[in-house]
């Protein structure tokens, strides 16, 4: 395992790379988390004869921050591929890692393989539920975009302009615009329970919702949907599953 800093223009990116001559896979962390989260299943990675290498996203571990789009963030991942040598890697992503794997994948059609590990986001239209009946959206909505924004107010000012940007992407659209094979996977535990008693059935009611969107797309053949028995930590959680997950498409 080698650490080393990979500088675009002025980020210095932190970087670990694991060693290996098989597959290069790039692995990428969620918003307020780092390259730490995938120890565990860089060493299997490296142990089944692939290449994991994972980076501090900017603003994140020990990455320092500077501003941040999606267009920056993929720069980054461009610019650790070419100081690093890898060719073609597969991109694997948590959470806010994994948008930015399905995004490599819309502008990458060499990319063996994206993962986006439950990387959601959090509804910001009336339009994202289903099931409530329709006097109850506006009013339910509300009350739940309220409550999100009340949380966000605990982050600060970098991560919530990260948040932000996650909330406002096309998620949908860019999955659609992936050239090569991506997995998204569904954890099967709630995360209502995290909420007040107040907003958990509408927040039940957009996982509902994102559940048919999902399937949809993976009836289209846009995307391969994986449902986990986890949380929404899968890769903690289950490190082997996900390094199958991983390996058998490779």
């Amino acid at each position: 395992m080698i650490t080393r800093t990979v500088t675009n223009g002025e980020v210095p990116l932190h970087v670990v790379d694991h060693g290996g001559d098989g597959q290069a896979i790039v692995l990428l962390h969620g918003g307020d988390r780092s390259s730490d989260d995938w120890t565990e299943i860089a060493g299997r990675l490296r142990a089944l004869g692939h290449r994991p290498v994972a980076v501090d996203l900017r603003g994140h571990g020990r990455t320092p921050a500077a501003p941040w789009s999606w267009d920056l963030v993929l720069s980054d991942v461009t610019a650790v591929n070419e100081a690093l040598g890898l060719v073609r890697p597969a991109v694997v992503g948590h959470s806010l890692g994994g948008m930015i794997a399905a995004l490599w994948a819309a502008d990458h059609p060499d990319c063996p393989l994206a993962v986006n590990l439950d990387g959601h986001g959090n509804p910001i239209h009336a339009s994202q539920y289903a099931g409530l009946a329709p006097d109850q959206v506006t009013r339910a909505h509300t009350a739940l975009r309220a409550e999100l924004e009340s949380m966000g107010a605990g982050l600060d000012d970098y991560l919530l302009t990260v948040v932000r940007a996650f909330e406002v992407l096309d998620r949908f659209g860019a999955y659609r615009r992936a050239q090569g094979p991506l997995v998204v996977t569904r954890s099967s535990r709630s995360m209502a329970g995290l909420l007040p008693e107040a907003v958990r059935d509408t927040w039940r009611a957009h996982e509902r919702w994102l559940g048919e969107q999902l399937t949809a797309l993976a009836a289209d053949g846009v995307l391969e949907l994986v449902h986990t028995p986890t949380g929404h930590d899968v890769h903690l959680e289950e490190p082997a599953l996900v390094t199958d997950l991983v390996h058998d498409r490779l």
